[in-house]
């Protein structure tokens, strides 16, 4: 008799297992341990719970007032109950660095005849919860290492041993274990656009803790020489200065500009059209287009395939961009 085949599908849903996602939404009042939320008499996912919660729909909370204040703040603070992981300052800080930073996007859109960009909400609170991050991650790694690991407790309630995710080990690397991040985004939900803010938002967290000497280079990993010449189009455009990687010698502006390289030419040795990961050094900002299509995949879940493996030596952070086509979510 052939032997049955085990299912491989797991128990919990890989959209309800990311971790760091529902420690975001527990900041903002909103606990959960399944990566569901009930609210309304409804139990819902995070995301549509916290869309009714806050009543956040495409349109409805766009744009900015005339302080130059994004319409979604108000919506986030206009709560009868406060937020005391997240105060209205200091939520108003966050917004401000996202208004500063798509104001310097939107001058060279403008310049050139385009539309400026107006965020849709999925794109704000990705944008938002890089803020967070980034924050509590240059500000003081053990306490958020402390926090996650208060998340992971409670989503391991009451489930098996298969099923349950290792805490963070405080006395461990604690930057290392800390140091990546991935956006799960839909096709066309403007990935890119998020991607160029996030560099702005990564540089200026550096500058307030006075580490932009740390940062050796910014790379960005692509899934094909075409898209590395379409990213260095759109870096460009954006005012963001960006180059294709050149292994026989750094570029003019090797440390300020972003590295474009094909994921293709990365290798464990050097090669005549292949460059050693060693190669690079360490403390590099790491992001990574179309992580899924990777033909060397270090994790099982989607989207996630060389964002684990290009990351393994201590960079200070890695961003990889809204790699998979699914939920509009965070996960660590």
């Amino acid at each position: 008799m052939a032997a049955k085949k085990k299912n491989k599908t797991p128990r919990v849903p890989f959209t309800c297992k990311l971790v760091l996602n529902q420690w975001l939404f527990s900041l903002f009042g909103m606990r959960s341990k399944d990566g569901f939320y009930a609210w309304n008499g409804k139990n819902l996912p995070l995301l549509a719970a916290f869309k009714e919660k806050f009543q956040l729909t495409e349109d409805s909370a766009a744009g900015m007032d005339e302080n130059n204040i994004h319409h979604f703040y108000t919506a986030l603070t206009n709560q009868t109950d406060p937020l005391p992981n997240l105060p209205k300052d200091l939520l108003l800080a966050y917004d401000q660095n996202i208004v500063r930073h798509t104001q310097y996007l939107n001058r060279r859109r403008l310049a050139r005849g385009e539309d400026a960009i107006d965020w849709k909400y999925f794109q704000y609170l990705s944008l938002l919860f890089t803020e967070i991050y980034l924050d509590r991650y240059f500000a003081g790694p053990d306490a958020l290492l402390a926090s996650i690991n208060k998340q992971i407790t409670v989503y391991n309630q009451d489930k098996p041993d298969a099923d349950q995710v290792p805490l963070l080990d405080p006395a461990g690397d604690v930057t290392g274990q800390l140091n990546k991040l991935a956006f799960w985004s839909a096709t066309g939900s403007g990935k890119t656009l998020i991607m160029h803010a996030n560099i702005l938002q990564y540089r200026h967290y550096l500058t307030k803790h006075r580490r932009r000497r740390d940062l050796n280079r910014i790379i960005l990993l692509t899934p094909n020489e075409g898209l590395s010449h379409q990213h260095l189009k759109e870096l460009e455009a954006a005012g963001i200065p960006a180059e294709l990687f050149d292994k026989n010698g750094r570029g003019l502006f090797t440390g300020q500009a972003v590295e474009i390289i094909d994921i293709n030419k990365l290798r464990d040795e050097m090669g005549d059209k292949t460059v050693a990961v060693d190669a690079f050094e360490d403390n590099n900002l790491v992001l990574i287009d179309e992580g899924h299509r990777g033909p060397v995949p270090v994790t099982k879940e989607p989207g996630c395939a060389f964002a684990m493996h290009c990351v393994k030596k201590d960079f200070p952070l890695s961003i990889p961009p809204h790699s998979a086509r699914r939920s509009r979510a965070a996960g660590n």
